[in-house]
């Protein structure tokens, strides 16, 4: 497991393994779906993202929960957003 701290718009844009398992989002919430779209083509089928306080990213919400997004997704806790990347 590997965990990086710090801006992850700087943290992740390099040396990033060959597959994701699971993505842990909280952080800055107008910045979700920046983060995703840096480390999606790395994602493996089956990979869960977590999402805290994602009620406030309307804009990730929506991306996640359109229908041909390739993700499964949906509401989980109080305010904590569950996805799965498939296929």
């Amino acid at each position: 497991m590997e965990i990086r701290e710090g801006d992850a718009l700087e943290t992740l844009r390099s040396g990033l393994p060959e597959q994701i398992d699971i993505l842990l989002l909280d952080g800055a919430k107008s910045l979700y779906a920046d983060v995703l779209r840096l480390v999606e083509h790395r994602l493996r089928p089956g990979a869960l993202i977590i999402a805290d306080n994602a009620d406030y990213c309307p804009e990730y919400l929506a991306l996640m929960r359109k229908p041909d997004s390739g993700y499964l997704s949906l509401p989980f806790a109080d305010d904590v957003e569950l996805s799965m990347k498939c296929g």
